[in-house]
């Protein structure tokens, strides 16, 4: 089975309905296209959730995937040699119904089985236009049943309608088929072609004969064209405006319109703005869209630099605080160990000093990212994460990219990695290579632990305005990055329009947005938190091993003298113009190639495990957050006297630019090869060092 439909329709919301934790990804041949398949236990049935698209005549990748997979042939082709699509289950958008049923059009013309499943019905109820599936079904000859992919019950509703479609195969008998793709015969007898046979006109018209309704006979959508053609004459001739649209385009739209007449699904039009064109009005007004916007992701670092602090450090506390009467695990460990007779043994400090510390780092996160993610989620469910790609449509033009790489670039401002992958979507192959260099620019979440942990220190009362100046500063580096490789690169992208559906306004459910914030939540802990923890005892174990005489492995040597800390000051030469010369926060940057989820694990440990700082060892709770800000305010003041401050905000300069982490070089690794990846690492860590020197020697002369 596969599941088709429009993009934003509900799609994948209804493929983890039915498929639950009974998935996985899969990759297209011979591209990076990356597609859900799982396994509906229900019926034993594969399930496919094939990348949304509004037609099967490809502009992108990941829409030549589509249209091979339903074809069953094709270099893109998901299935197996000899498999073949059972059954298509499209969904269909009771908001904007007549895309979703042109798409259908087309896909009942491969010749395959299809059912449909109405979506966002709600919002189609709100704004005046309900949808009768019993009526739709009728006029389309196939079952269609109505359902909000959100709730549970709706895996009912659609498992009655495919058991059935599976034993009686339904076909859009209205739209017969001009090029029978499939490898079945449908019930108009049309034998398959080979794959080099011209479908001709007169192909087209014998295979529409006895229809009620006019067969369609594109064999391009025509909508870019049109697109292009309206947008140059209302340029030129903005009064006459007279244009004609692709003729092929608009009989696949003729059977749409008599198919919604006889459904009595036509929309109403009475020129009234609707709920949603009033909120655009002023959100995506010339002036006003993009303060607004700069506004929201302010009050978010707000939120999460003023409320989330205290959360942070009680989160941390249960893990790690080893103050005495404290109820946490790392004194629940300690108390272990010592009944056990190995209360000062290196056990007990690997355990307490390691393992407890990166659980109370990664814990310390949970209510950061949680804040995180469901923010996003809030702005996707309401419609408003769409608005900021239209808004940010025309800086991308200006700087020469397509358009359509906004959605992976505010996609990298939570992960550089799903961004990456998200460039499949560019026809381009110059643009994808240019996107793959500037989108580790973009600051990822993993960043926003670093800036807030230095920003608390060292700005307390200016945390959001430090925070929220590092995305602005990623947003130039972006910039200028663009403009700087503009010369090398193919800007034929940035030419054309950006045709982006803006889906209505709606009140996110509160349901929804819980559960998908704790899966996202949980799939950090899972990812990045194994990542830390692991650091962190990577980090332990450095500074166990002694490099000077009269110690052996995990005696309490002074920190500078360990594995770790003499490496860390190989670099201190290196970032001293840069104003953090100073070994703690070096070897933090060390761990940060690896992930930068390490960075603030990396700067606890290493306090925690030497003897010589106030954080003494273990039982003195040095490992505790509580003295860590005295700890980094002595490592800054003794590298950078003078200006300390500046020598912070540098340093956060530093980690906004260098590497994100390994996972977004293998993944640019995989998509532009391991020679522009090598290049491309050089240059972050150059541009970061020369960023984060300048932004200290200047600033220094002016405090």
């Amino acid at each position: 089975m596969a599941l088709v439909g429009n993009p934003n329709v509900g799609k994948s919301t209804l493929f983890n309905t039915l498929t639950g934790a009974h998935q996985k990804v899969v990759n297209a041949p011979g591209t990076t296209v990356e597609v859900m398949e799982g396994r509906w236990a229900a019926l034993g049935a594969r399930i496919l959730d094939l990348p949304g698209t509004y037609s099967l005549i490809a502009a992108s990748p990941d829409e030549q995937v589509v249209t091979d997979t339903l074809r069953s042939r094709g270099e893109k082709d998901l299935l197996a040699e000899g498999e073949g699509i059972d059954l298509a289950v499209v969904l269909l958008d009771a908001s904007a119904l007549t895309r979703s049923l042109y798409l259908l059009g087309q896909v009942a013309r491969t010749g395959l089985p299809v059912v449909g499943v109405v979506t966002l019905a709600d919002v189609a109820e709100a704004e005046g236009d309900p949808v009768d599936e019993k009526a739709l079904a009728q006029v389309l000859g196939i079952p269609v049943v109505k359902v909000d992919p959100r709730r549970r019950e709706s895996a009912a509703k659609v498992q009655e309608i495919v058991e059935f479609a599976l034993e009686n195969p339904p076909y859009l008998v209205d739209v017969a088929p001009p090029e029978c793709c499939g490898r079945r015969v449908g019930p108009n007898n049309c034998p398959p072609l080979p794959e080099d046979t011209e479908v001709t006109a007169a192909t087209e018209a014998a295979a529409s004969q006895s229809q009620d309704l006019p067969t369609p006979t594109v064999r391009r959508s025509g909508v870019e064209e049109t697109a292009e053609d309206a947008l140059g004459q209302v340029e030129t001739e903005p009064k006459e405006g007279s244009f004609a649209m692709d003729p092929d385009a608009v009989a696949l739209f003729d059977w749409v319109e008599q198919v919604q007449q006889r459904a009595g699904a036509m929309r109403r039009v009475d020129g009234k703005p609707s709920r949603s064109d009033k909120i655009d009005a002023v959100l995506l007004h010339p002036l006003a869209g993009i303060p607004v916007f700069f506004f929201l992701m302010w009050l978010l670092f707000k939120i999460a630099g003023d409320w989330v602090g205290p959360l942070q450090d009680w989160f941390d506390g249960i893990f790690s605080s080893t103050e005495e009467g404290d109820w946490s695990l790392a004194n629940g460990v300690s108390w272990v160990l010592e009944t056990m007779g190995l209360g000062d043994s290196w056990v007990t400090r690997i355990l307490v000093d390691g393992v407890c510390t990166g659980l109370g780092v990664v814990a310390s996160f949970v209510p950061l990212m949680a804040v995180i993610f469901l923010a996003i989620s809030i702005l996707e469910d309401s419609g408003y994460m769409a608005r900021a790609a239209f808004l940010g449509d025309r800086l991308m033009r200006l700087i020469g990219l397509d358009g359509r790489v906004i959605l992976p670039f505010i996609m990298g401002f939570g992960c550089n990695l799903p961004a990456l992958a998200g460039l499949k979507t560019l026809p381009s192959a110059k643009q994808r290579f240019v996107s793959v260099l500037l989108i580790p620019y973009t600051s990822c979440a993993a960043r926003l632990t670093i800036y807030l942990m230095i920003a608390r220190i060292f700005f307390p009362g200016n945390v959001s305005t430090v925070v929220f100046s590092m995305y602005v500063l990623s947003i130039v580096m972006v910039v200028v990055g663009a403009l700087i490789l503009r010369p090398f690169f193919n800007q034929e992208g940035a030419k054309a329009p950006l045709m982006l559906v803006l889906p209505a306004y709606q009140a996110p459910r509160v349901v929804v947005l819980v559960k998908t914030t704790l899966v996202n939540v949980w799939q950090f802990v899972k990812g990045a938190g194994s990542i830390i923890v692991v650091m962190t005892l990577v980090v332990w174990l450095m500074g166990a091993i002694p490099m000077v005489s009269g110690y052996k492995f995990a005696d309490e040597i002074p920190m500078s003298d360990s594995l770790y800390g003499r490496t860390a000051q190989v670099l201190e030469p290196v970032f001293k113009p840069a104003g953090f010369g100073e070994w703690h926060m070096t070897g933090a940057l060390m761990t940060g190639f690896v992930a930068k989820e390490t960075v603030v694990s990396s700067i606890v440990t290493s306090y925690a495990l030497d003897p010589d700082t106030d954080g003494g060892d273990a039982e003195d709770g040095g490992e505790d957050l509580g003295k860590l800000p005295e700890l980094v305010k002595d490592s800054f003041n003794k590298s950078a006297p003078e200006a300390p401050g500046v020598a912070a905000f540098a340093f956060l300069v530093f980690v906004l630019t260098y590497t994100p982490c390994l996972a977004t070089v293998a993944e640019q690794a995989r998509l532009i090869g391991g020679k522009a990846t090598t290049l491309a690492v050089l240059a972050q860590l150059i541009a970061a060092w020369v960023l984060a020197v300048l932004v200290y020697q200047v600033g220094s002369l002016l405090v």
